[in-house]
Order: C-alpha cells, then structure tokens, then sequence
C-alpha cells in the first residue's frame, strides 16, 4: 500500500544514494543543492494544497529540476573526462556548457526518460493519495450522520418511520402496508439532508478514482504507476547517464569546442 510516509522514505534514500554517488566521483566539486532541490519537488508534487486541492509543484517544475540537475551535472562529468589542467572551469565557461545542453545532449536521452517516469507514476501516486484522503473524509461525514442520533432531522426521521410501519397495526389493519407513494415521502424526508451533504464529497472521491483510472491508463513506461520502482531507478538512472557521457566523450568535446571555443576554459 502507497502512503506518503513511504514516499517520502523512498526519496530520502534514493537522495542520499544519488549525493553518494556524485560526491564519490566529484569529490570537493559537489553542492548537495541541486541534488536537494530535485527531490524536493519530487515531494512537492504529491503535496495537496489544502486550499485548492491542487499539488504546489506542477509536472514542469519536476521537468525543470530534472534539466537543471542535469545542466549542474554537465560541468562536473566533462571536467574530470576533458584535457584539462587541475583547475576549475570558469563560471561562464560552465553557463555556456548548461546554455548549450540541448545542442551537446552529453546525457542523451536519460534526462527525457527520466522526466517521464517520474511525471507518470508521481501523477499517479498523488492522485492515489488524493483519493485516499477523500475516501477517509467521506467515511468521517457518514459516520457522523449515521451516529448522530440526537438531530432534530434523526428525530422527525425516526418518528416518521414509525408512523408509517405501525399505525396501520395499531388500527388492526395488521397486513396492510404503507402506500409506495407514503414511504417515498418519508424515504425522501428522511435522507435528504444526508443526500446534500454527502453530495460533494462523494462526487470529489468519484472525481478522484476516476483521474487515477485515467493516469493508470495513459502510463506506459517499465515503472508504470510504481512510485518505489520510479524512485529507486533515479540513482541508476543518473550513473548510466553519467556512463554514457563518458563513452560519448569524443562526440561531446567535439559538440562543446563549436559552442565555447572563445571562451577560456579553466581558473587555474
């Protein structure tokens, strides 16, 4: 069972698994902000504001965190492959590398399938969550007008109720029954201040399965609506981009002397 407690676990971890690994092959070069940033949206999207019973971070925002983590990764993976002094990159030589990511694609297509998996299975989980914490207050609301016994509309139902199934006795008509227009009217009086209070939380619950049958529906990627696959894949899925840009690095150096040749590469 998905709860956000859970969620939550499973993106702590996967965040300490990904700064291990960046910091263990970058070393001094690691800020842990870009890498905090990314998971952060990642749990800021299964937030529900209360207020308008939206998420507070958008599927674009988990796409921009994505790019920019990637674009921070850029300059740290191409430094320790490129023929370079000990130095540093200057700061504009870095911009001009996260400028131009689009054009050098040094992670190729790992940024866009990760955005994927991620959109997909945290859209699900939030509206998993979302139709969860629905169904409780649905349950809540009925349970206390069921329980509330003392109301005035229990009152005037329960001795509706009554004079319907027994006056008919009382009178010794002992097998003649209320008319079907009779129970009606009582029927009616009875749960019409249940039925228009129950009306909006039940059409939000049924609203709310009803977008989670369409997000299971659209989903079509190996983690489908598994947030704990989609999660855990973030630390392998980063490694493997960083593998691939070492492999492409003959590709990628060519691709980043046409967009910073002027520029002087490093601080010594």
């Amino acid at each position: 069972m998905v709860d956000k407690d859970h969620v939550w676990e499973s993106t702590y971890q996967s965040e300490n698994y990904t700064f291990q690994l960046i910091a263990q092959l970058y070393r001094y070069q690691v800020s842990k902000e870009p890498i905090e940033r990314l998971y952060q949206d990642i749990r800021d999207y299964i937030i529900i504001d209360p207020a308008d019973q939206k998420p507070t971070k958008s599927a674009q925002d988990v796409k921009d965190s994505v790019n920019s983590f990637f674009a921070y990764l850029f300059p740290l993976a191409y430094h320790q492959q490129a023929d370079t002094a000990t130095g540093d990159f200057t700061p504009k030589y870095k911009q001009c590398l996260e400028d131009n990511m689009d054009i050098i694609m040094p992670f190729g297509d790992f940024p866009s399938e990760m955005v994927e998996s991620l959109s997909k299975s945290l859209e699900a989980t939030r509206l998993l969550l979302q139709a969860f914490s629905i169904g409780i207050e649905v349950l809540n609301t009925t349970d206390a007008l069921i329980i509330d016994e003392q109301s005035a509309t229990s009152t005037e139902c329960h001795a509706a109720l009554l004079k319907m199934t027994y006056c008919s006795k009382c009178l010794g008509y002992r097998f003649s029954k209320p008319c079907s227009g009779y129970c009606l009217n009582v029927l009616r009086g009875c749960i019409s201040k249940y039925v228009a209070e129950l009306d909006l939380p039940w059409n939000s619950y049924v609203e709310g399965i009803e977008n989670l049958v369409n997000a299971m529906k659209r989903t079509s990627n190996n983690a489908g609506v598994n947030v704990d696959l989609a999660i855990r894949n973030l630390g392998t899925q980063i490694s493997s981009a960083i593998m691939y840009c070492m492999e492409k690095i003959v590709e990628v150096d060519k691709k980043v002397s046409t967009s910073a040749m002027f520029l002087p590469t490093v601080v010594v």
